[in-house]
This record gives structure tokens, sequence and C-alpha cells, in this order.
């Protein structure tokens, strides 16, 4: 699922721009670990990040973060330009 979604600047929602970040990576389909290791951090952080997430979003768990990010435009499915390239 890595890079099937095209990750977008998305409407403000409250989030600090670290964890839109994340959010926009755990949309993409990466684990916390993965997470972690991209962004330079522990995974620890990433987990602390993802807490906050939900908190601030008033969600329970990462599948209505993913739909989250798709409706608040923090994700977006590739178009056919983007799958192609």
């Amino acid at each position: 699922m890595h890079g099937k979604v095209a990750l977008v600047a998305g409407a403000s929602s409250g989030l600090t721009p670290r964890e839109t970040e994340v959010l926009r990576l755990i949309a993409a389909g990466h684990s916390n670990s993965e997470i972690a290791q991209r962004l330079h951090i522990t995974e620890g952080t990433v987990k602390t990040h993802v807490n906050h997430i939900l908190a601030k979003a008033g969600l329970r768990d990462r599948a209505q973060a993913v739909a989250f990010a798709f409706r608040h435009g923090h994700a977006r499915l590739p178009t056919s330009e983007q799958h192609d390239a």
C-alpha cells in the first residue's frame, strides 16, 4: 500500500505540523516503526503523536484516522498521472 496514497497539504484540523505529517504517513499505510525511521524519531514518540491525533480528532483507532485523513484533505488517492509516474 505504501506510495499508493498522494500526500497533500490538508485543511487545518487542530493538529501540529508533525502530527499532520504522522497522519499522512498513517494514511499511506506505514507502521509506527516505519514512521519512526522515516522521521528520525523513536517509535514511542510516534505512538505519542498517534495518541494526540486520535484524541484531538475524537477518533478510536488508526482505521478512523485514515478515514479522517481522506475526509479532511490530508491524503487522497493518486490520479492516473501520479499512478503512472
